[in-house]
């Protein structure tokens, strides 16, 4: 049994009036850590599970504040940039670095909260929701934290506030199994059908994503709508659309969100330490995106196009 009162979860942003990422407005909550490492992610910030430094080089004034204080001995300099031993770092828990430097360029991505702290600062957004408005848990990937995840949707849905999560699927039943309960809407995304290449996309197989897709379209009891990112030269050809349709309909669903890829995140990969793969793609056309919408529906299946939600 989860005991509410002691659980923390770690998160890395809350955002408040979003309209696109469920009913009315709502307020979003980012957790840290995904299994999948997508190179068109645009919250790399997001990927590992723990707190971690955030590095701004054009901000060092490399006075080696940060290095004397880290009690690790998990920063060095190379090619005139800090480097963070990013496993070091992620078993520490007085973030001294942070503290220690003077000019900005070391912040901390993601911090842990107390249950009751969170629901607090949603709480404080509610009179902003309106009827439908609610809160997205969103990330990351929420059901990597599932004994939080868990207590912080059952506090929401006894408060009578509509529960909305996104997830990629990629993580055992069980960390999702006991939300099911208190969650409103999912939202599931879906990259491709093909098990080789989503591997290469995105370094892990789709085959616990779709077996457990397939099990949520039949025992949740909410409403599901799936998500697909459009790729070009990856996802958006004929033959695959109709893969994904082919799959959806299988599953009894008949909904589909598709969203243009885009490179906002490519500037927040430096922070983290990691490298932008995808910058040799260019954002799906209006046509393109129109001619999937199109095929979609000729299959008997409702696809909403980026910001036209099912909402």
């Amino acid at each position: 049994m989860v005991k509410s009162e002691l659980t923390e979860g770690i998160i890395f942003d809350i955002q408040g009036f979003s309209v696109h990422d469920g009913p009315g407005c709502r307020t979003l909550i980012f957790f840290k850590g995904c299994k999948l490492h997508c190179e068109w992610c645009s919250n790399p910030e997001g990927i590992g599970i723990f707190p971690e430094p955030l590095y701004k080089s054009g901000k060092c004034t490399f006075d080696r504040l940060c290095m004397k204080a880290c009690q690790k001995s998990a920063i060095t300099i190379n090619e005139d940039k800090l480097s963070f031993d990013r496993v070091q770092c992620a078993g520490c828990e007085t973030y001294d670095c942070v503290k220690a430097c003077c000019s900005g360029a070391v912040s901390l991505g993601g911090y842990r909260i107390a249950l009751n702290e969170l629901y607090a600062v949603i709480n404080r957004d509610r009179a902003y929701w309106g009827a439908k408005g609610g809160i997205t848990l969103t990330g990351g990937e929420p059901f990597l934290q599932p004994d939080f995840v868990h207590a912080f949707l059952k506090r929401c849905y006894e408060a009578y506030i509509h529960t909305a999560a996104e997830t990629c699927g990629n993580f055992p039943w069980e960390n999702i199994a006991s939300s099911l309960p208190f969650l409103d809407w999912i939202f599931f995304d879906l990259k491709h059908m093909d098990p080789e290449k989503h591997l290469r996309a995105t370094g892990s197989s789709n085959h616990q994503i779709l077996k457990l897709a397939t099990r949520l379209a039949n025992e949740f009891r909410g409403r599901m709508v799936f998500r697909m990112p459009v790729i070009p030269d990856f996802n958006d050809d004929e033959s695959h659309i109709d893969k994904m349709a082919s799959f959806i309909l299988s599953s009894g669903l008949k909904e589909i969100n598709i969203l243009p890829v885009h490179h906002f995140g490519r500037e927040k990969y430096p922070l983290v330490e990691r490298t932008y793969y995808t910058s040799d793609f260019s954002p799906p056309s209006g046509v393109l995106m129109n001619d999937i919408q199109k095929r979609f529906e000729n299959a008997g299946i409702q696809c909403y196009v980026g910001s036209d939600t099912p909402f």
